[in-house]
């Protein structure tokens, strides 16, 4: 129809529910408590396609809920567009918001991720919110943390089957910080502060002012605003189904904490308890289940320098368990820890904890699993699997007084020389039964050994198969030789990896030197190999120490070899040298060996 000219406006206001439905066409309407305007569409007859009202929209329109139409097109742009309905000609749609609804962003719960404002709180909210109103599996969304650092100075709470992912270790980053009193400065409540006239910590009860009545700064030791706290023990730790945790787990109905997943995001302390009334350490992983953390980075306040400090006491991770409750099937994967006492410390029953790809770095000790008084048994089946240790102070793993766990393929580097250059503990100290290590890689050579080896097994039953070679001192071909480092050590039976050395014709030389320091007595397996000779046996020397030196050389052969085979020892009780003399028969020989002994 033709555009008509309206001589007056038709106007009403009321509240939104009683608006007209519909108004008469083009008649304006003002819901006054929503702050909404509505006109109406007209009749059909005068071409409206549809009777009613359509909302214009202002600054208080809900434009989300309005846009009912979403769907989704995959890669139209290449000619390509997805089928989402039974046909193309009945596509799946739903409002934008609840599009939106399907992700969920911390900062949706207020959180900033500025570097200043205290984000504990709406952290907390957010896991809260998200996994435990209610035990219904649609409410739950994975919390996305933008990049940024999210100020904390109280515990993250994180209960189960929540799902937290970052933009990387180095962009999302979780900090606690309690920063210094500052006189005549403002406090919003629950801040905490260190006070280092006292050396003690305090959280505000309420906003606290710049001033008292009098002009004069207000104290943290006046108990109007402020109370004294303890740090918090941990940065971060898991909780139950209500946020509960420590004697408090399973208690109102609650769940267990399990099913947990956080990835690419670090988590970090500035601060440290230096008494026994302020422990302070990173993560809590307390009567849980299967919790993974991957790509995350828990980093202390310690330098490599502070290796040797002796009043902190904190832990990048620790565990907790009961009897009922066994922490089991927990894996870090590509995780750094450092700046901390400790890696990992702990002497709980757990059960199928899995450290891998993972990197520590400015340490005191990297992983110690159990105590002279392991807890139910301590830790069972705990695995430390490739992974770097570098620049730790004393040994990157101690293994004491539980079973069944196994170290493998870990690359140690400065590890266990007091951040020097001399070796100062073993790197790994297994002082248990029934534990492992296979193929872990060192950096401390066969030399620096001698009195501090790579891998102590400490008279256990333990194994360890790789880099352990002690107390030998190789020549090959004429050659020193310090890199041979391989052997395998069950328990007190040691074999060194096989050797090949070549005799030359009419000639001699050594082929090794034992340090009886390390050992006493050896035997040396052998088979010499000359032309079409060839001869098998074994060389058994026992040190003069406690009496005469003395060896026996005990072979078989199909023809003479014209090889002899010495052993001397330098003085009663020194070192004892190995060493061949050979014929002249126009031909060089080969000398094959490995060495054992019980020490």
């Amino acid at each position: 129809m033709a555009i008509l000219q309206i001589s007056r406006i038709t106007q009403r206001k009321g509240i939104l529910d009683d608006l007209p439905q519909p108004l008469a066409g083009a008649e304006f309407g003002w819901a006054v408590d929503q702050r909404r305007l509505f006109i109406g569409n007209g009749e059909l007859a005068e071409g409206a396609p549809v009777v009613g009202n359509t909302e214009i929209l202002t600054e208080f329109s809900d434009v989300l809920a309005l846009s009912g139409a979403y769907t989704y097109s995959g890669l139209e742009a290449t000619g390509y567009a997805v089928q989402t309905g039974a046909t193309s000609g009945s596509p799946v749609t739903q409002s934008l918001q609840n599009w939106l609804d399907q992700f969920a962003s911390v900062k949706d719960f207020g959180a900033t991720g500025d570097g200043v404002t205290d984000d504990t709180a709406a952290i907390n909210r957010a896991l809260f919110q998200l996994y435990c109103r209610q035990n219904n599996p649609q409410i739950r969304r994975s919390l996305f943390f933008p990049a940024g650092t999210y100020l904390i100075t109280d515990t993250i709470l994180i209960p189960p089957h929540a799902r937290l992912y970052g933009e990387g270790s180095d962009s999302s980053i979780i900090l606690f910080q309690s920063n210094p009193w500052v006189s005549f400065t403002p406090y919003a409540q629950g801040v905490l502060v260190y006070y280092a006239t006292n050396d003690r910590y305090y959280r505000s009860l309420s906003a606290v002012p710049v001033e008292d009545s009098i002009g004069a700064a207000i104290l943290p030791t006046n108990t109007t605003y402020w109370v004294e706290e303890d740090l918090p023990e941990y940065v971060v730790r898991t909780a139950d189904s209500l946020q509960q945790t420590g004697s408090n787990i399973l208690s109102n109905s609650a769940t267990r904490p399990e099913n947990v997943e956080v990835q690419s995001m670090a988590w970090k302390t500035v601060n440290f308890g230096n008494d026994s009334a302020r422990s302070h350490n990173i993560l809590l992983v307390e009567r849980a289940e299967q919790i993974s953390f991957k790509e995350c980075t828990f980093d202390g306040p310690f330098t490599t320098n502070d290796g040797n400090t002796t009043f902190d006491d904190l832990s990048a991770v620790k565990f907790a368990s009961t009897s009922a409750l066994i922490t089991r099937q927990v894996i870090f994967d590509d995780c750094k820890f450092s700046g901390c006492t400790y890696g990992f410390n702990t002497d709980q029953q757990v059960q199928a904890v899995t450290v891998s790809n993972s990197y520590f770095d400015s340490l005191t000790q990297g992983i110690v699993l159990g105590s002279l008084t392991p807890v139910d048994g301590g830790p069972i089946g705990f695995r430390i699997l490739n992974n770097i240790f570098d620049n730790v102070y004393a040994e990157g793993i101690v293994i004491q007084g539980v079973k069944l766990n196994a170290t493998g393929y870990n690359t140690f580097l400065n590890v266990g020389n007091h951040i020097n250059t001399v070796a100062q503990t073993p790197v790994i100290d297994i002082d248990a039964n029934n534990n492992i290590s296979v193929g872990d890689m060192f950096e401390r050579t066969t030399s620096e050994s001698a009195t501090y080896p790579r891998i102590a097994l400490n008279d256990s039953t333990s194994i360890a198969l790789g880099m352990n070679i002690r107390g030998v001192s190789f020549t090959v071909s004429g050659v020193s030789d310090d890199t041979i480092a391989t052997e395998m050590q069950l328990g007190k039976y040691t074999r060194t990896t096989g050797v090949h050395s070549i005799i030359s014709d009419n000639n001699s030389g050594p082929l090794f030197l034992i340090d009886t320091a390390v050992f006493k007595a050896f035997k040396m397996d052998y088979t010499i190999i000359r032309g079409t000779t060839v001869r098998t046996g074994t060389l058994t020397a026992v040190s003069a120490a406690t009496g005469s030196f003395s060896y026996t050389d005990s072979y078989t052969e199909n023809a003479s070899t014209g090889v002899t085979l010495t052993a001397t020892e330098a003085a009663p009780g020194g070192d004892i040298t190995v060493a061949y003399s050979s014929s002249s028969t126009g031909s060089a020989g080969t000398i094959d060996y490995s060495i054992t002994h019980l020490a």
